[in-house]
């Protein structure tokens, strides 16, 4: 995956499903739609994808009322110091703020100010349960190129 990534000189995303021989086009059916629910990173990921890592996304995809609500609230987050991609960075990290701010290259308190920013604008605190089921789908989705 990686060498048709650095081929493609672009980030990409795959996805991979599993089915008896004789359901062979709803596994690829499946399949490409994990793809499309995947956030394109840039290194690629090792592996493709599963059900297992993009069931919400791919759920909120099929509910219209939903990922409009959600594109909403990620316009709302558009104002600022790339919010979308300081949470990106805070939930890959495993909500661990030093990790979080070094991989974004700032300093925590920063972080903390980003952070508090999305609760400001949103209502929703990054760190809450509610705040880490909607705020990742919705990240999940603006990275994989849901709303372009």
């Amino acid at each position: 995956m990686q060498d048709f990534a650095h081929a493609a000189a672009r980030p990409c995303a795959a996805g991979t499903a599993f089915g008896p021989v004789a359901e062979l086009a709803d596994a690829h059916d499946r399949a490409r739609r994990i793809g499309r629910a995947t956030p394109l990173r840039q290194p690629v990921q090792l592996r493709p994808h599963t059900m297992e890592d993009t069931f919400v996304e791919l759920a909120v995809a099929d509910a219209p009322p939903i990922d409009t609500w959600l594109r909403t609230m990620a316009r709302q987050l558009e104002p600022g110091p790339d919010l979308i991609t300081t949470l990106d960075a805070y939930y890959r990290s495993d909500m661990n703020r030093r990790r979080a701010a070094a991989t974004l290259n700032v300093h925590p308190r920063t972080l903390d100010y980003r952070l508090n920013r999305v609760l400001r604008l949103t209502g929703i605190d990054p760190a809450s349960t509610r705040g880490v089921r909607i705020l990742s789908t919705l990240v999940a989705r603006r990275l994989a190129g849901a709303w372009e």
